[in-house]
């Protein structure tokens, strides 16, 4: 009984010593959750520190966190996107101080990324872990036939758009999407912040009917004259770009190995064009009055209540070399490092999609992260009524009856302050 007594004691001991944490991630898939397992193990051999993974849906991330509050189980770290930590965040839930020291300690972490996790006070709710960004991929062999400048400014947008504009030859100048739905509002999102216009200010005002947000419908209008006809989707964009069929759309990151590997282009659109990735080039920000670009970025959140010093040790675990390396490499496009020196590194290039596009490429599309803004988020506030317009498309339907209807810009946006205000109750 004693030898066992002394034996329960050691464990004991050496759990205090090496310590435990809860990792509630959002990455649920099971090839995943393998991965993250995998990192797991490797940190506890060299550490000494147990972590339990646990995967949560996103959806289900807000809902969870008060009950295992209740129940005395909150994880040390939570992974997910931007909406839900700022949440948390803002109901004090997370360690600003702990998360504010690691990115400082870094130093290289994008800085668009990590303004999007400000509280808006000089400090952070979460660490940018990994990010997708948008924006205007493009023919760079079509705009140098024409000597076109590349397509960030609205001018030169515009002017690439008329000038590469063939429909008699089956070629437009780009593929906007005009159908009443998400993606339609991930595009004008961009063409609307590169103006100053947002759908509602910092204070909750509906700003739909703002000179900035007439502008931008009247840009995205004028866009729309050099684009493919109907009420195209992002599937149209797409395909409509693997075939030549135009000269630029927006697009993720994810739109990457659709390029460049021959077997998913051909389960596209069933040929491969092997000279695509070396002839696209990416726009990775969109200025008008300002810079801007269209991303998400995927954060780790430390709790109040967590071990400091292990959540801290695991945290930088997973954002240096080759473990970074290795959960980016999950989703090669999709997930992209947010730590600068990580972007530029041969281990990240390391990989049959991204090594086809080249370093220098490849740093210039991850650089997007400098400047990549929402409409949900201001200065660390959450908008939280910016999620009912996107639930009911508002965006999307203004563009749709802008298109269908030929309504002028001032009508579209007469149209989306009256529709907000509606759905908003204002």
């Amino acid at each position: 009984m004693k030898k066992l007594f002394v034996f329960m004691l050691v464990l004991v001991l050496i759990s205090t010593v090496f310590g435990k944490i809860t990792f509630w991630t959002t990455q649920v898939e099971s090839n995943r959750m393998q991965r993250i397992r995998a990192l797991a193990t490797i940190f506890k051999a060299q550490t000494g520190i147990d972590v339990e993974v646990i995967p949560v849906e996103e959806n289900d991330m807000l809902k969870q966190i008060p009950i295992a509050k209740n129940a005395g189980t909150l994880p040390d770290i939570v992974e997910g996107g931007i909406e839900p930590l700022l949440l948390l965040g803002s109901q004090n839930f997370l360690d600003e101080d702990l998360a504010t020291k690691i990115i400082m300690d870094f130093g290289d972490i994008y800085d668009g990324a990590a303004r999007l996790l400000s509280n808006g006070k000089g400090k952070y709710y979460g660490i940018p872990f990994h990010a997708w960004v948008q924006g205007i991929w493009y023919r760079k062999d079509m705009f140098a036939s024409q000597d076109l400048g590349d397509p960030v400014t609205w001018y030169n947008i515009a002017l690439a758009a008329k000038v590469l504009n063939n429909p008699a030859k089956g070629v437009y100048g780009i593929i906007l999407p005009k159908k009443a739905d998400a993606y339609a509002e991930q595009v004008f999102t961009e063409v609307a912040l590169a103006n100053g216009a947002r759908p509602i200010d910092e204070n909750g005002n509906i700003t739909f009917n703002t000179p900035e947000m007439i502008e931008a419908f009247r840009f995205y209008k004028e866009l729309g004259k050099y684009s493919k006809p109907g009420f195209t989707t992002v599937l149209d964009a797409l395909k409509g770009y693997l075939n030549g069929e135009t000269a630029m759309i927006f697009y993720s990151t994810y739109i990457m190995d659709d390029i460049a590997v021959e077997e998913v282009q051909k389960g596209r659109i069933n040929k491969f064009n092997p000279q695509l990735v070396k002839n696209t080039g990416f726009a990775n920000k969109m200025i008008n009055t300002r810079p801007t670009s269209y991303g998400q970025v995927v954060a780790l959140g430390i709790t109040k209540n967590a071990n400091k010093d292990e959540a801290e040790k695991f945290v930088k675990f997973l954002m240096s070399d080759k473990n970074y390396v290795y959960w980016v490499h999950m989703a090669p496009g999709g997930m992209n490092p947010t730590r600068k020196s990580v972007a530029e590194s041969d281990a990240f290039l390391d990989n049959s999609v991204l090594k086809r596009y080249g370093k220098a490429k490849i740093a210039e599309i991850v650089a997007a992260l400098d400047s990549v803004e929402r409409f949900e988020f201001i200065d660390g506030k959450v908008i939280t009524d910016m999620s009912k317009l996107s639930a009911n498309f508002v965006i999307g339907k203004a563009i749709n009856y802008m298109f269908a209807n030929d309504w002028t810009p001032q009508k579209t946006a007469m149209w989306a302050q009256k529709e907000a205000e509606k759905v908003l109750g204002k």
